[in-house]
């Protein structure tokens, strides 16, 4: 086992009680601190509470990665001092991503990861389609472009910081 997740808080439909919800999430990054594992965190809708519980955390788990990251650039900045990572997805591609463009402009590329989140989430130019694993270089393209370095840099480093929070080769 290399990490637990992905793990956390979902309020976007508020199908489970999030009293509920936030009881396992509790629970779950309680096993990953006994097992001295990281993990990976869901995050919908729920960026306060999300937070308490990660605050409460840091520096009890090895690592902690927020995926499909979807908060605002001062919650990043935030997760960032906490010495959290951000797996940045699809919606980085869509026009209207401007905040999540100035997350990927202050993210280091050594606490960044690359995800599709497929089936969801499609990234342009596939936008409507469904997802899957091959999308995620136009994740690493965008991300490439508000940078302004090359895909390949991308690839390396964000692959270089999955290898090393999971503690994995590749």
């Amino acid at each position: 086992m290399v990490g637990i997740g992905e793990i956390g808080l979902d309020y976007y439909r508020d199908l489970s009680p999030r009293d509920e919800q936030m009881k396992v999430f509790r629970a779950q990054m309680e096993m990953a601190r006994e097992h001295g594992v990281p993990v990976e965190i869901h995050n919908r809708d729920a960026h306060r509470d999300t937070m308490d519980v990660l605050r409460d955390y840091v520096g009890r788990i090895p690592a902690i990665v927020l995926h499909c990251y979807s908060g605002s650039p001062e919650m990043a900045a935030e997760l960032l001092k906490m010495g959290c990572h951000i797996s940045i997805a699809g919606p980085v591609t869509f026009s209207n991503a401007r905040k999540l463009a100035e997350v990927v402009r202050q993210v280091p590329l050594d606490r960044m990861m690359v995800e599709t989140d497929g089936p969801y989430l499609t990234p342009v130019p596939h936008r409507g389609e469904r997802n899957e694993p091959a999308y995620v270089r136009h994740v690493a393209e965008r991300i490439a472009e508000i940078k302004g370095i090359s895909t390949e840099q991308v690839a390396a480093a964000t692959t270089a910081t999955v290898k090393s929070v999971f503690g994995i080769s590749l």
